[in-house]
């Protein structure tokens, strides 16, 4: 997709940072917008100041966790525009401490949120992107923890692994469609991720070393990369057709220590006898295509 002038976009967790940011910066370059987010107040503001500043947009209430909410969002949105542009944005932070001490129900709303609304949102939008024929673009958010995990929560860390692992299959699988794919990898964001878990987490409030973490990752991200930037580098992904999103290059040298540890681990095959898997096979066997080629 080289021209995002004219085509409506869908972004969730659009009432603000990155998917604000973003939708600002295809605002900008003429697409019409389309912001989902839990919070009804926030995104009805979004939409009605991006519309004062003479965009076409509007908003709505989701929960990317209901399929029913995402009926009702895909609904309104096609009577709004078609698709052509598919932002899976919407994110939250994960428990604290311990992971054996994890409480469960935050573990599955972290999972909902961050990985298993990815599959709502492409039941919901990309069969209509695909049999459109035109060009289209969908961009789901990881996070550079998904490569380089820092010590921190393991259900925020494992829920963007699982995130790449949806992009790096997706790229694949949509490689023969006019459907692009990008996956976006931010590091340390300017974002109201912290604020947004906190209000929204269905477990008892924070309390104890949880809450001193919660707070000092507020602090931490309140220093972090300007979303406007972050949305800009998003547009151009989608205008250039790129796979990989990074906007954070300090991280490099960190992925380069994990991929070096994982290559390194490689050695002689368990079983001398074996042949070795047919890896050509496998590919054939699954449209002959492996990395997006």
């Amino acid at each position: 997709m080289t021209d995002v002038a004219g085509k409506t976009a869908f972004i969730t967790g659009g009432a603000s940072g990155l998917g604000l940011a973003t939708a600002r910066a295809l605002a900008a370059r003429g697409a019409s917008l389309v912001l989902a987010d839990i919070d009804t107040d926030r995104v009805m503001a979004a939409a009605s100041d991006l519309s004062d500043a003479g965009a076409r947009a509007m908003g709505v209430t989701l929960d990317v966790t209901s399929e029913a909410g995402w009926a009702a969002a895909g609904e309104a949105a096609r009577a709004f525009g078609p698709v052509s542009i598919l932002f899976s944005n919407a994110g939250v932070g994960g428990g604290s401490g311990p992971f054996e001490r994890y409480d469960t129900e935050v573990w599955r709303w972290n999972y909902a949120v961050n990985a298993h609304a990815h599959l709502y949102a492409c039941r919901t939008f990309l069969g209509d992107m695909k049999a459109s024929g035109d060009p289209a673009h969908l961009v789901i958010t990881s996070s550079m923890v998904a490569i380089v995990p820092p010590p921190i929560s393991v259900a925020y860390i494992s829920s963007k692994y699982a995130t790449l692992g949806i992009a790096m299959a997706l790229r694949n699988e949509l490689a023969p469609t006019r459907v692009g794919i990008s996956v976006l990898m931010p590091g340390m964001s300017a974002t109201r991720i912290v604020e947004t878990t906190r209000e929204l987490r269905p477990a008892e409030v924070e309390a104890g070393q949880a809450a001193a973490t919660s707070q000092a990752m507020q602090g931490v991200l309140a220093g972090g990369m300007s979303p406007a930037r972050i949305g800009e580098r998003v547009v151009r992904a989608i205008e250039d057709d790129e796979f990989w999103i990074f906007t954070h290059p300090e991280w490099k040298d960190m992925a380069e220590a994990v991929t070096g540890d994982m290559l390194a681990a490689f050695g002689p095959s368990a079983d001398p006898d074996y042949r070795g898997d047919d890896i050509a096979g496998l590919i054939a066997a699954n449209g002959g295509r492996m990395f997006g080629r």
